[in-house]
């Protein structure tokens, strides 16, 4: 991960919490069986939708190039609907109508990156991100929460890892970083009302938590227009939304 620039130093008391996160890996007896009962919703949901096309996924590289003169280099960091779920191509996805959003605004080039993986949490992307090299882009998206809400990660240790991603992300460079809420839990049709309604709940409550860290670093947060299915259709509803707030970044 590149070293490049300097964290904001008002994220000092954010990184105070941050660094306890190694605790927090042991999850307290408390939150045993929320976290029993979240990791059981998980392989419920992914059971009953294996077959569905909302668990396919782009095929080649993760990468959307639109032609043009001093291309704007864009990040996507994130789990499943930042994958591309339920497309073949990233032009179809996120990446792609975010790419064409932004070469049309600026009639400028585009290359979005993706780095994601379907069943990510923020825990395990924060573990893993100096495997991804962050120097050279312009703004990076976060896009993550959906598997967390599924698997109802505990309050704290979603604020650890939020934390933690967005001090590491704003420390790395000079883009400029976005965070996105959580995607609409109506995509759990297939599972019963009562896991809907608390795997709705947990993704509010995430986004909650996500509001507060994005508030107090200066982060701007992306709220996502729900949606009941992972369609190009959505795709081009979030990456306008995502794009518009890229575009306020890059031209402040």
């Amino acid at each position: 991960m590149s070293s490049q620039g300097h964290a904001d130093p008002t994220l000092s008391v954010l990184a105070e919490g941050s660094a306890t996160r190694g605790h927090e890996d042991r999850v307290p007896l408390r939150e045993l069986p929320h976290t029993a009962l979240g990791a059981l919703l998980w392989r419920l949901f992914r059971a009953r939708t294996q077959q569905e096309r909302e668990w396919l996924y782009p095929v080649g590289p993760p990468v959307v190039r639109i032609e043009g003169v001093d291309p704007v280099r864009i990040l996507i960091i994130g789990d499943g609907p930042a994958a591309g779920c339920g497309v073949l191509i990233h032009e179809l996805g996120v990446a792609g109508f975010l790419a064409r959003h932004v070469a049309e605004c600026l009639q400028r080039g585009v290359v979005v990156t993706v780095r994601a993986q379907p069943a990510a949490s923020a825990r395990s992307t924060l573990k893993h991100l100096d495997d991804t090299d962050l120097a050279g882009y312009d703004s990076i998206v976060l896009m993550l929460a959906t598997t967390d809400a599924f698997c109802l990660t505990p309050r704290r240790r979603w604020r650890s890892s939020m934390t933690g991603l967005v001090l590491a992300l704003k420390g790395a460079g000079r883009a400029s970083v976005l965070v996105t809420g959580a995607a609409s839990m109506q995509l759990t049709e297939s599972l019963s009302p009562f896991a809907r309604r608390l795997t709705g709940n947990h993704a509010r409550m995430l986004n909650i938590e996500t509001s507060m860290v994005c508030a107090f670093s200066g982060t701007p947060m992306i709220s996502l227009d729900p949606a009941s299915d992972l369609t190009p259709s959505t795709y081009a509803k979030w990456g306008r939304r995502i794009g518009k707030h890229v575009l306020d970044a890059l031209l402040r």
